[in-house]
């Protein structure tokens, strides 16, 4: 009787542990199944959901960006600072350096004077004059380079930079200016100011500086953001490895007037004698 009753014990745990398998397997398939056939509707909508919130902080932020960059420039009638241009090339030991004031208005574009150069008269040539000279003749085309018509923009997340909470924002030029820059940029989470970029123009600054890699941060002045040092990294046949950096300070303001228009003209803010001095042409 003890074997009888310890094999029909047996047999009755095989047979609830094969019910209990079915069960698991029917608790499994059913809501796989239902989810397949009545509730497939309803994934699409979730995800449609999760990225519809996506490209509305997205638009938020950019938004929030474009407000900033039109306020600043609204604001201000026109400024002045001082660009401090250094370069130190390993491969023939070149080192220069150039000092210059900038002058922008909104009427007279660019101007600059230059305050000082020593060094390598090649690099004073082919490098700071190059550049000086395109930040002259294009700033007629205008100072509000981020917008939609420049870039495609996509917000990849948030980060610190400098002790500040950040949106990071991934940038890519829509054609080739060499204002432009592919990279990333941290925006101020705060007031959406651009605090950070790094990345490479779309487009070659010079034949002997071309396409180098670009770090620059801005500082708060004035109640917005502005270039406070550029750092630029170029690896070339000319220079070999070089480091070019621009250092901005020195900044004065002339705030707009509220019966100013926005295409009002009006005078430098500095009256200093000019050594040399070169304009852009207006547009």
């Amino acid at each position: 009787m003890v074997q009888e009753q310890e094999g029909t014990r047996i047999v009755d745990l095989e047979h609830g542990s094969r019910v209990k398998n079915r069960y698991s397997i029917v608790a499994v398939v059913v809501p796989a199944v239902c989810v397949i056939w009545g509730g497939w509707n309803f994934l699409p909508a979730f995800a449609a959901d999760g990225k519809s919130d996506a490209n509305a902080d997205q638009n938020r932020v950019l938004e929030s960006m474009f407000q900033e960059q039109r306020s600043r420039f609204s604001h201000i009638a026109s400024y002045s600072r001082v660009q401090h241009y250094s370069v130190t090339a390993e491969r023939f030991g070149l080192k220069a350096e150039l000092v210059a004031r900038v002058h922008r208005d909104r009427a007279k574009n660019k101007t600059y004077e230059i305050l000082s150069r020593t060094g390598s008269s090649v690099v004073q040539s082919h490098v700071f004059d190059a550049l000086l000279e395109a930040e002259v003749n294009t700033s007629h085309e205008g100072a509000d380079l981020l917008n939609r018509e420049n870039y495609n923009f996509h917000l990849i997340g948030k980060a610190e930079y400098a002790g500040r909470h950040c949106y990071l924002l991934e940038t890519d030029p829509k054609h080739k200016d060499k204002r432009l820059l592919k990279g990333r940029l941290w925006l101020d989470a705060e007031d959406f100011g651009v605090v950070h970029v790094e990345g490479r123009p779309a487009e070659s600054l010079s034949f002997w500086v071309g396409r180098p890699n670009i770090m620059q941060d801005f500082q708060k002045q004035a109640g917005f953001w502005w270039a406070s040092r550029r750092n630029s990294f170029i690896d070339n046949f000319w220079l070999g490895k070089s480091d070019l950096v621009i250092e901005y300070t020195d900044y004065q303001f002339e705030m707009s007037k509220a019966e100013d228009s926005p295409d009002a003209s009006g005078t430098p803010i500095m009256q200093t004698p000019v050594m040399q001095t070169k304009t852009a042409a207006a547009p």
